[in-house]
């Protein structure tokens, strides 16, 4: 059964219901009471007092659904047709909306979440609660904690606490692993990331700062105390500083400093207050760091001129390097370094495209690189165990990002340990296993509309995961790109306000999808098995199909006029190149001119493109793909989402709360329209009536845990 006929199946049964069918729209949704809790649909917010949780939107649109019933039993085909709109979704989207929005309720005596077996759920207010709820201040000289971080903190222990049950793995038939426990390292607000385990176990280095695309300094955290209260060891105004990592014998940790002005150090320092050394400039701030022995770090390098990250050894005292790896020139590239316990395996990252990566390990006694996985999955930290032999991992593999581990010895197929309930990020262990520390958290961003001449970002999806890259119909129907249900998928939102999914891939990434000019399809790319190609898909989902088949790394696909014929960006040796793809023969050919081209956008039937590095904005011809200068010079940077207007570029400067919508008229002058919440790269879209639909951040925490191992 399809969405469309599962939802008229769904509102049908409804209409027999005592709840009315009209889904919840939380922005309109007024504020209720639950004895001293006061909750604010449009905020997404539980206030007690002074202390606030921050809910999903979905998990709050359940609890405004069983506060509407007044007490009757909502059945679970009820919620979802009024929290999804009835979309099919698994048991556990709603199984774990529910879960949270237990844990959410939990201090709260006299107000519970009741289950009534193979029916639904009902929530239930006692008038007279065995005790009365109380707020303890925490003492001054520990850090206060809000009511949102502690719930947050036990959402993310229910995540990890299947690891009891299911982390047994292998070495051979020498040693096994299993999860003696599970606890928070952090709870505050923000960001904490990075985490660094020292050899002894007993403290872990991290980053932390307001958001992800804010400034973030270095922390120490003593794991044995809870609730330790973190020592600040760097406070560098304007610096971004990341990727701490613990020298073999822990008596020194190194850190990447950006200084936002292109200006990045590996940076040396004895904690907690030693003076620092800059051991080394690097040239890419996103690709890690790792001790590979007692003098030597492991860094990203980019050469001049290439588009491949290389990884390479730095001397910490000298400041020379020599090369570790040489990948393909076609590809992003090496990154996330992690060096086993006897130094001798270094496991990292291969990036072949956004979204597509492999696991590598090398040998570092003979130069020899083995590949671990090669499926493509995302890979997104690593760490391993002291059998030397045991990596650990963190993957959306599965479809959701949850940790799995691997035997490097036996190269077998990786096992799952976790579901990904929460996602899990980058990990650390200590020397003897005995801990691994790792993030977990996730971004949340839903799609707003600005007005054609600004305002206010008003919200116009609700979503529990990333909807990105959105494209506008003439009528007005919004495609996006979206891992709302767990995995990453096409979408749209009709003009009714529903929510109707277009593919079910398993594409570990899709992303730009595009309207044609009749709206009838939509172009969008998508890794599956690790190779990026081009796909179309009619506007009810159907007829889903490959154009391209070289897999090679893409940037965007756009119709050209008349529809006989798309264009779209590829990797074509070590750089950017236009391609042409006529759709009778399915033969495709570079544009000439075009090296460097890798975005390219349309307003109308006029197309425009921009080169990879920062530099103007170019017209297209429609037909050929020929390279025309605009009248004016309008530059955008390599971070900077933008799309063409009538009257000129739209484009986002700077990121996370200081991020900005502006324009910039064919005049070559700019105004500000709007500020936002944003990422950079966040792509937006022109509606028809000349407004901006753009993701808008809702929420980018991300916290540590600690799990202990035996």
């Amino acid at each position: 059964m399809d969405d469309l006929s599962f939802g008229t199946v769904q509102a049908a049964m409804n209409e027999m219901s005592s709840i009315p069918a009209r889904p919840i729209e939380l922005a309109i949704e007024p504020p209720f009471r639950l004895r001293t809790l006061e909750v604010t649909p449009a905020a997404l917010e539980i206030r007690r007092g002074n202390d606030v949780v921050t809910l999903e939107p979905r998990v709050m649109q359940v609890l405004v659904a069983l506060h509407r019933a007044e007490g009757r039993v909502v059945s679970r085909e009820e919620l979802l047709e009024l929290c999804w709109e009835g979309r099919i979704v698994g048991d556990d989207s709603l199984n774990r909306s529910v879960s949270q929005l237990r844990k959410a309720l939990a201090d709260e005596d006299g107000v519970s979440v009741d289950t009534i077996p193979r029916v639904g759920y009902r929530l239930l207010i006692s008038q007279n609660p065995k005790t009365s709820a109380t707020i303890t201040e925490v003492p001054p000289a520990r850090p206060r904690f809000s009511f949102r971080a502690k719930v947050a903190a036990s959402v993310a222990l229910a995540a990890v606490c299947a690891v009891a049950g299911a982390l047994t793995l292998y070495a051979g038939s020498s040693k096994s692993w299993s999860a003696s426990g599970v606890r928070p390292l952090t709870q505050e607000s923000g960001v904490e990331m990075f985490p660094a385990m020292a050899p002894d176990g007993l403290t872990v280095a991290y980053a932390a700062g307001p958001g992800f695309w804010e400034t973030r300094d270095i922390y120490l955290r003593n794991v044995s105390v809870g609730d330790a209260t973190p020592v600040r060891i760097t406070n560098t105004p304007y610096a971004d500083e990341s990727a701490p990592v613990w020298s073999p014998n822990g008596d020194r940790l190194a850190f990447l400093r950006d200084m936002r002005d292109g200006e990045c150090s590996i940076v040396l320092v004895t904690p907690p207050n030693g003076a620092e050394r800059i051991v080394s400039k690097c040239l890419d701030p996103y690709a890690g760091l790792a001790w590979l022995n007692a003098n030597e770090l492991i860094v990203g390098f980019r050469p001049a001129g290439t588009r491949a990250r290389h990884l390479v050894a730095i001397d910490a005292t000298s400041g020379r390097s020599r090369p570790l790896t040489n990948p393909p020139a076609d590809m992003l590239g090496d990154s996330a370094p992690v060096v086993s316990q006897s130094g001798r395996w270094v496991a990292f990252r291969r990036t072949a495209a956004i979204g597509s990566d492999s696991i590598q390990m090398l040998d570092t006694t003979t130069g020899r690189e083995q590949t671990l996985t090669d499926d493509g999955w995302k890979a997104a930290g690593f760490a391993w165990a002291n059998d030397d032999r045991t990596l650990f991992f963190s993957s959306n593999r599965g479809g959701d990002f949850g940790l799995w581990a691997i035997d490097t010895a036996r190269r077998s197929e990786p096992q799952r340990v976790t579901l990904g309930m929460l996602p899990l990020g980058r990990l650390s262990t200590d020397r003897e296993s005995r801990k691994i520390a790792v993030e977990t958290g996730r971004i949340q961003a839903n799609l707003a509309r600005v007005g054609r001449d600004g305002g206010s970002a008003l919200p116009i999806t609700m979503g529990e995961g990333t909807d990105r890259d959105p494209d506008v119909r003439g009528d007005g129907t919004i495609l996006f790109a979206s891992d709302r249900n767990g995995t990453n998928q096409i979408w749209t939102r009709q003009t009714d306000g529903r929510i109707v999914r277009l593919t079910d891939m398993k594409a570990s990434y899709v992303y730009a999808p595009r309207w044609s000019g009749d709206g009838e399809r939509a172009l969008f790319l998508g890794v599956v098995d690790g190779r990026t190609d081009v796909f179309s898909i009619r506007s009810d989902g159907s007829a889903l199909t490959r154009l391209t088949s070289d897999g090679a790394p893409k940037g965007r696909a756009i119709w050209a006029p008349g529809q006989r014929r798309i264009f779209f960006t590829a990797v074509n040796g070590s750089g950017w190149q236009l391609m042409s793809l006529d759709l009778a023969s399915g033969r495709s050919a570079p544009v000439p001119d075009s090296r460097g081209i890798a975005i390219v956008e349309r307003a109308g039937t006029r197309l425009f493109a921009r080169r990879s590095s920062a530099s103007p904005i170019v017209e297209l011809d429609p037909a050929s793909g020929a390279v025309r200068a605009l009248p004016v010079d309008i530059a955008v940077s390599e971070l900077e989402g933008w799309a063409p207007r009538g009257d000129g570029i739209v484009h986002i400067r700077g990121s996370g709360t200081s991020a900005e919508l502006w324009i910039t008229g064919w005049n070559g002058v700019s105004r500000r329209l709007a500020p936002l919440r944003q990422a950079p790269r966040f792509p937006l879209a022109i509606a028809p009536d000349g407004s901006v639909v753009t993701p808008q951040l809702i929420a980018d925490n991300r916290d540590l845990m600690l799990i202990e191992l035996r």
